[in-house]
């Protein structure tokens, strides 16, 4: 064990010195308070970014329209802010690629304790209000849901009850304003703690393993650097092995940067899991969501989405950590996941 480790210290020696000669490579980063964003907060925590020769420093959005918005007019170079949003901008022109991810499910529904059991199934929803906000991923995945479920909201069988911010959400929840509200977490969770509500549904239960934050870039500065991209990647794989294999420390670690009980980190990324934390593209699920955001009406026109989603630098980083740790559990599963979901 003591050799391994030592080869290994050796291995990233060398790296560091082949790349001692060149200035770090600056990113910034935009993120929403999540703990589902817990590789940004791991790779800068454990000095993984600067392993790879990178300055990264992390912005913390109120909303992703604000975030996108950023991104888009360069005061980012990444920014994690959901599926729909992305997208959504990307069918209004905004040239921005996908090349990575942060986050698999996470949202979930809630309600006052003495409606919880009525609402357990989307089938009981029919003549009801759900409070949400517009174009976040579990507002669109909701809206599909809810049509394989045959409650149509469309027809009016479900009140979708459009809101500012998840804040504004809760408040209808607690006043009766709705009947239930849609947030993604730790939203749901600080509600049950905080405001006495409770969780009735995850949105993954009716619609399993839809994608969720994905790492986007402007595509122009992602092709004018694509080495500083694969060394970003890099460091949030490593931090993926971390996540999956040091969950105490994860979860101090996420609580700290947050500001969010640690109970609650706990529960929502390991003991319930309603989310996962997973680097790749997932370029499967990126293109079943355009195709969603398409049958509920938030995208028109024609545009080939497919020129919008790379997988080749995220499969270069993941060689590269390969060829580092050929035999490690973790980097094979992600190899695993990528060569299913990332055709």
């Amino acid at each position: 064990m003591k050799g391994l480790k030592s080869l290994v210290q050796a291995i990233m020696l060398l790296a560091g010195m082949a790349l001692a000669g060149n200035a770090p490579e600056k990113f910034r980063v935009g993120y929403i308070m999540e703990p589902s964003h817990g590789l940004h907060y791991i790779a800068k925590a454990k000095g993984y970014f600067k392993d790879e020769n990178l300055d990264v420093e992390l912005f913390q959005f109120s909303n992703v329209p604000e975030g996108l918005t950023a991104l888009k007019t360069n005061k980012l170079d990444i920014g994690t802010f959901g599926s729909a949003g992305p997208l959504s901008f990307i069918s209004k022109g905004s040239d921005f690629t996908i090349f990575g991810g942060m986050m698999i499910n996470g949202q979930a529904l809630f309600a006052k304790p003495e409606n919880a059991e009525k609402l357990k199934t989307l089938e009981n929803f029919r003549g009801k209000k759900i409070g949400l906000v517009k174009l976040s991923t579990g507002d669109v995945i909701l809206r599909e849901a809810l049509i394989k479920h045959h409650v149509d909201w469309r027809k009016g069988e479900v009140t979708l009850v459009e809101l500012s911010n998840i804040g504004a959400v809760v408040q209808a929840v607690q006043k009766g304003e709705v009947d239930a509200g849609l947030a993604y977490a730790p939203h749901f969770s600080i509600a049950e703690k905080k405001a006495g509500l409770k969780v009735v549904a995850k949105i993954a239960d009716f619609y399993p393993n839809y994608s969720c934050c994905r790492l986007t870039a402007n595509t122009k500065e992602l092709l004018r650097r694509p080495e500083a991209y694969k060394r970003y990647l890099i460091a949030l794989i490593r931090a993926y092995k971390f996540y999956k294999e040091n969950p105490d420390e994860t979860v101090k670690l996420i609580s700290d940067w947050l500001k969010i009980d640690e109970d609650i980190v706990r529960k929502d990324t390991y003991t319930e899991k309603v989310f996962d934390i997973n680097p790749d593209p997932y370029k499967t699920a990126t293109l079943d969501f355009w195709r969603i955001m398409k049958e509920v009406g938030y995208i028109t026109g024609e545009c080939d989405i497919n020129k919008h989603v790379n997988t080749a630098i995220y499969r270069q980083a993941l060689n590269e950590v390969l060829k580092r740790y050929p035999k490690d559990k973790a980097y094979k599963d992600l190899d695993i996941f990528f060569k299913k979901n990332d055709k």
